[in-house]
Parts: structure tokens; sequence; C-alpha cells
């Protein structure tokens, strides 16, 4: 029992300590898990959300999510960490994009092929609902 108090307070800060962060390849099936299948019944269910980031600035692309099924906070949450993940990975390697604006297309309810709807990314001058 020499080691027995300091095995003990080794497993413990074990314990304690901070979850490893994800990585991107994790990040984005947490948002796939948490956007689902976007099931809707109209447009004012659907939003949009940007993803990652490009090297200039803004998302690099979007995504549809429905609020019927979507926990918007925790959404959130894993866009904005694979955003930093994103500029972190530019400003580390040294990235450089074409600096053009990507508007937010917004997202609309649509039918699907299995007979029921689901959020789709619009058009840029579609119903804008976003949540970047």
């Amino acid at each position: 029992m020499k080691y027995g108090p300091w095995l003990l307070l080794a497993m413990a800060t074990a314990a304690c300590a901070a979850p490893a962060p994800l990585s991107r390849q994790d990040l984005v099936a947490k948002m796939d898990a948490l956007i689902g299948t976007a099931t809707c019944d109209s447009d004012a269910q659907c939003r949009s959300i940007g993803v990652g980031a490009r090297p200039c600035g803004g998302p690099a692309g979007y995504r549809p999510w429905s609020t019927v099924q979507t926990d918007a906070a925790q959404l959130k949450a894993a866009a904005d960490a694979l955003a930093a993940l994103d500029r972190a990975a530019a400003e580390r390697d040294g990235l450089a994009s074409d600096c053009r604006m990507r508007p937010d297309p917004g997202a609309v309810c649509r039918p699907a092929s299995d007979g029921g709807k689901r959020c789709v990314l619009g058009t840029v001058n579609s119903n804008n609902n976003s949540a970047t």
C-alpha cells in the first residue's frame, strides 16, 4: 500500500481531466446525428447553419436542419467548434481561398422520396431561414 494515496490521487485527477477535443470528422458526425433526417411540416420549421470555415472568412458550406427534431444550442455549439477547428487549421497551414462571399441559402421544407417532408437548402433568393 506504499503507493495507495498517490494512486488514488492520480486516478481522481485522470477522471476529472477534460475530454480530448473532437476531430473534424467527429464534429461532422455529431452535426449529422443532431440534424438527423431534418423532418418538417412547413418552411417555418427549417433553418440553415454554416458548416466549417473558409480561410478568408465565412462558412465553408451550409446544412439544412429542422427545429422539429434538432437541439439548436447543441447544433450551434458543434458548428462553432468545427469552424474554430477549420480556422485554426487554415492559419496553421497558411491556407487561402478566393474570398468570395457565399450567401446563406436558407432552408425550405420539401417532399422527400419516402413520402414525408425534409428541410433542404433553398436558394439565395428563397425564404432565408438561417441560424448561423
